[in-house]
């Protein structure tokens, strides 16, 4: 992580980059960036939003429906994030941790039930995926990746889910080269 976060500063500095552009690494990096860049390729992606006020995550949530995944913004390794079932277990664990403010907006995301989690890893060169890998969380999604179980290859994924997965990587290849 060290090195997305330094990329664009080495930059402005007059360091020469090896790989991905520092503003194409932002645009992966920053949520909000990331949500823009699927949505104008027509990647689906759960509904979420970022909060600073409780009453406004709760809105949301209902909106959206129960469960709901947050996502503290000034947490490391996915600690904090969890699973909320009703308004009632949102709002106390909001409260409880004092996690909503102007400086630490959380996210709150649909959790979506019984999905598999999958990772795609690819190495590509001027939007050309070279080489790729899948793998998968042995897990349902909801576990934090740095403490999820992952297998790979990935054994129980669809040919035609593999083959949607390689699309939507060629997509973000070529958005992001």
């Amino acid at each position: 992580q060290t090195p997305n976060n330094r990329s664009q500063s080495l930059k402005a500095y007059g360091c020469r980059i090896l790989g991905t552009d520092p503003k194409n690494i932002d645009r992966a990096e920053d949520r909000s960036k990331f949500s823009q860049l699927l949505d104008k390729l027509g990647i689906g992606q759960p509904a979420w939003n970022k909060f600073t006020h409780l009453e406004d995550a709760i809105e949301f949530a209902q909106k959206v429906g129960f469960p709901v995944l947050i996502r503290p913004s000034f947490v490391l390794s996915g600690s904090l994030m969890r699973i909320c079932r009703n308004a009632e277990e949102l709002e106390l664990f909001l409260s409880q941790a004092t996690l909503v403010s102007k400086e630490y907006p959380i996210t709150v995301s649909k959790f979506i039930e019984e999905a598999k989690e999958i990772e795609f890893d690819a190495v590509s060169y001027k939007g050309k995926i070279i080489t790729s890998v899948i793998s998968e969380h042995v897990e349902n999604a909801g576990v934090h990746s740095g403490d999820a179980t992952i297998v790979l290859p990935a054994q129980k994924i669809y040919t035609e889910t593999e083959r949607e997965i390689k699309d939507v990587g060629e997509k973000l290849s070529n958005a992001l080269s």
